[in-house]
This record gives structure tokens, C-alpha cells and sequence, in this order.
């Protein structure tokens, strides 16, 4: 399961077999745990309203805040709302990211509703993302994963610029190419769908466009969303950038940062624990953490994304593509 299995998979391998490999990872780990992990799979309708009402008061807050502060000139309390803002559309993201996984509700319709309007905070189609999404979690070490860069060039040198395009524009490239792409991977029953979701949104924007004057938009929304972009770009990159695609334990990067970050993370911090487990609902991702780390024979992770942006960094002169903050958990427990 490891580098040379994964020179096969980029060689045409297929995606059972990248398939195969995680769900003997996640059998490994899960033995002897079986009931536990079963019991965290199971949706907290409070600890998700608990959430939804945190994040949505944050928001109303955040847009409190920089409205008045822009009516009354005082540009600190505009700078405290977009940063407020911010911290809320990042949770949205997040919250439609357990949606895409059925984990957000419990009711299929109701799950599925309350994500477009999620999505419609971020100018983003539900049905458009998880058909990306859903694509990347079955394909991950398969020639077919669409956020593998090196499913599109083996040039280490444009794989690496590649990155850094990720991180300073890679999410507005995303939010353009997602509906394209989904359009190309979608069955009918999704397209049917995403046309419906971007006609809302249409719709909605119109109204909102009408209505609310463009300076307004501008700290009240657009500011907070370039901020959101350059989040979701460094979270993304850390979660699978310089790991190795083919063995599913160092797939995925798990960043331990303080916990009052985990929360507004919504615990995505936890990212090879959620791949080896999609169906377990965010919040309860730190308690799987601590029921499966110590019995991974090898991970890759970090304390904060700062520590792994600044390694990353110190490893692009020479493009040195070793996983970054590679261990073995189970060989420390032992």
C-alpha cells in the first residue's frame, strides 16, 4: 500500500482497487471497535442545531457589524464584522460539506434542502460539489480523482506551481470549473438537479442584486468570501497536499491544532479520520480520532496549518515530495 502500489494506480489501475485498499484500512483500524464507531455514525440533531445556531447568529452578527460600521465610517468595526463573517460562511462551507456525506440532517429532502441553501451563501450548487466531492472520496489513488494533481501531469515542476496556484486563486478556479465538471460526470438525475439549484440561485442573486446596494455586498459578503477562498484553499491543501495518494493511510493529512480552532473547523482538521469514515458526522470526528489514531500503522500530520504551510515552503526549493510529518501512531502505542 505504498509507493509502489500507488506507481501502479497512476499507471491505470482501477478504481476497485484504490477502493479496495481504503476499505482494508478502515477494516484494520475498526477491528475490535465495531460497536463504537457504529454508535458515532449516528446523527446529534442538538449538536447540529447547536452548530446551525451558533454559525447563523455569527453570520447575522458579522453583517450587523460591518454595515454599521461602514454607515457610521468606523472602519475597525468593519474590519471586526467581515472577520466575523468570515469565521461564519467557512462553517456554511463546512456544514454542506457533511451535507454532501448525508450527515447534516438526518431526512434525505431535508438534508438536501437545507444544503442548496447553504450553498447559496457561496454561489454554489449542492448537487454540482457533491457529485466533485463524492467523486474524490471514491476515486482517492485512482487515476480518476479529480483533485490529484498528478492525475493531470507528471511534471514535478508544474505539479508544484500547481499548488501555489491553489493557494492564492485555486477556490475562484474551483467555484468556475465545479459546475463544468459535474456537468461531465453527472448522471442525468444530477444534472436535472444542478439545473434546478443554479436557477434558484439565479434567481436569488437577482433579488439580492436589486435590493441591496453594491457597497453593502462589498463588506457585508464578497470581502468575507475572498477570505473564506484563501481558508478553504490552505485547509484543502493541507488535507491532501505532499502526502501519497495511493496508500489511503497517508492519503489524507489529520491537523491537530487548539480545539477552539477545531470547533469553527467543524473538526474537518480530523481528514484521515473522516476519509476511512465519511458516514460519521463532523462533531463526533474528535472522538473517533481518539478511538482509531493510535492503531494507524502510519499517518501524516501536523499541529497547525501554519507549521505545514511553512514546511511546505522549506521543501519547494528542491520539490521534495516526501510526505510531510509522516509517523506511526501504532508503533508509538506499542
Amino acid at each position: 500500500m505504498g509507493s509502489t502500489a500507488g506507481a501502479g494506480n497512476k499507471g491505470g489501475g482501477s478504481a476497485p482497487d484504490a477502493l479496495q485498499q481504503t476499505i482494508r484500512a478502515r477494516m484494520n483500524v475498526s477491528r475490535g471497535l465495531e460497536e463504537q464507531i457504529a454508535l458515532l455514525s449516528k446523527l446529534d440533531w442538538r449538536m447540529r442545531l447547536l452548530e446551525l445556531s451558533c454559525f447563523g447568529s455569527l453570520g447575522i452578527l458579522g453583517v450587523m457589524l460591518s454595515v454599521s460600521g461602514r454607515n457610521h465610517g468606523r472602519w475597525l468595526l468593519v474590519a471586526a464584522g467581515i472577520a466575523t463573517t468570515a469565521l461564519a460562511l467557512n462553517a456554511f462551507v463546512l456544514l454542506m460539506h457533511d451535507g454532501m456525506h448525508d450527515t447534516l440532517l438526518g431526512n434525505r429532502r431535508w438534508n438536501r434542502l437545507a444544503s442548496v441553501l447553504i450553498g447559496s451563501t457561496f454561489f454554489m450548487s449542492f448537487t454540482a460539489y457533491r457529485v466533485m466531492h463524492t467523486r474524490h472520496h471514491k476515486f482517492l489513488g485512482d487515476p480518476r480523482d479529480p483533485d490529484d494533481y498528478k492525475n493531470y501531469t507528471q511534471h514535478r515542476a508544474l505539479v508544484w506551481s500547481l499548488h501555489f496556484l491553489r493557494l492564492s486563486v485555486g477556490s475562484l478556479l474551483y467555484l468556475m470549473l465545479i459546475p463544468v465538471l459535474a456537468l461531465k460526470f453527472g448522471a442525468s438525475e444530477e444534472r436535472r438537479r444542478m439545473a434546478v439549484e443554479y436557477a434558484f440561485l439565479a434567481t436569488l442573486y437577482a433579488v439580492v442584486f436589486r435590493i441591496v446596494p453594491i457597497s453593502i455586498l462589498l463588506v457585508a459578503w464578497f470581502i468575507p468570501l475572498l477570505i473564506v477562498g484563501t481558508m478553504t484553499a490552505i485547509r484543502g491543501f493541507t488535507q491532501h497536499g505532499i502526502t501519497d495518494a495511493a496508500d489511503p493511510y497517508i492519503a489524507s493529512r489529520t491537523i491537530l491544532p487548539n480545539p477552539v480552532v477545531g470547533f469553527f473547523l467543524l473538526h474537518e482538521n480530523y481528514h484521515l479520520e473522516h476519509h476511512l469514515f465519511p458516514e460519521i458526522p463532523s462533531y463526533h470526528l474528535p472522538k473517533l480520532h481518539q478511538l482509531v489514531w493510535r492503531k494507524l500503522p502510519r499517518a501524516v500530520s501536523g499541529r497547525s496549518y501554519l507549521g505545514f504551510l511553512v514546511r511546505f515552503l522549506q521543501a519547494t526549493p528542491r520539490m521534495d515530495e516526501s510526505p510531510i510529518g509522516l509517523e506511526y501512531p501504532a508503533a508509538k502505542s506499542s
